[in-house]
């Protein structure tokens, strides 16, 4: 049986040049670009030339780009059946492309990688955890449940934290989440860390995103890239799986008391 374009591009990664790496990239993270869009537009939208798009279906072993274009349209089709436009309206849209992906996620996810990703975390004194931008808000989210729970997170705040890698020792470890157009700060952290012998833990959109090379455990996840807000819901999705199965093997079951205060709005007296 013939290899798919995903495994094609996984093994030749390493032996491609930056340019070729660059499309790649957005073939495995979403390669809907790929199956509807012709190869001059996709050389745009990912920053080459419609030769490196071209050279790229060539390194993998297709003869051109409708060669691959053809595969891919294929894949997609059989993967899921995509919403009708014409019949919703654009809330509908939206969400039925948050569902989409998050099913393509809970097919492709490694329950065992999972759970290997929470038992790191529980054996971690410290979890420090990275992300730039967009990134950001998902990794407070998983820094604020995760200290609710065990008590064992701090989030990388690059304002102010530019030396805290010093102080963090082989008990510890470095959650990064990762998206495209990779910060190129959250990769530095995670190569620092690497080199330092700290466990790195990574969340990203593909299994040959630049922050592979530099994790110890990597959940690559679909999200997408219709627009900016696609990868929120189901990056959401994937980190409370790791939290369920954080409190499902964690001996701290019950949330702290002080916890379910709330500070009321206006003043007293």
């Amino acid at each position: 049986m013939r290899k798919s374009y995903i495994q094609l591009t996984e093994e030749k990664f390493a032996q491609l040049t930056k340019g070729l790496k660059k499309v790649a990239e957005c073939l495995l993270a979403d390669p809907k670009i790929f199956a509807i869009h012709p190869v001059k537009k996709v050389g745009e939208y990912i920053g080459v030339s419609e030769a490196t798009v071209i050279r790229f279906c060539n390194e993998i072993g297709y003869s051109g780009y409708r060669a691959l274009q053809q595969e891919v349209h294929h894949h997609l089709l059989n993967s899921y059946q995509a919403p009708e436009l014409n019949t919703q309206s654009p809330y509908e849209h939206s969400m039925q492309t948050d569902l989409l992906l998050l099913q393509n996620t809970i097919s492709q996810l490694d329950g065992a990688l999972l759970q290997q990703f929470a038992d790191t975390i529980l054996s971690k004194e410290k979890v420090l955890i990275v992300g730039y931008y967009h990134s950001f808000t998902l990794a407070h989210w998983l820094y604020f449940n995760l200290n609710l729970t065990i008590g064992n997170a701090e989030l990388y705040r690059p304002e102010v934290d530019t030396g805290l890698l010093n102080h963090l020792s082989d008990k510890g470890c470095v959650l990064v989440i990762s998206f495209y157009r990779y910060a190129m700060e959250t990769i530095r952290i995670a190569q620092e860390a690497k080199k330092k012998g700290i466990t790195v833990l990574g969340i990203t959109d593909s299994k040959v995103s630049p922050i592979v090379e530099h994790s110890d455990i990597v959940l690559p996840i679909q999200t997408g890239r219709e627009n900016i807000f696609t990868k929120g819901p189901v990056t959401l999705s994937v980190i409370n799986a790791i939290l369920q199965e954080i409190i499902h093997h964690s001996k701290f079951s019950t949330i702290n008391e002080t916890y379910k205060f709330f500070v009321k709005g206006g003043s007293q007296g």
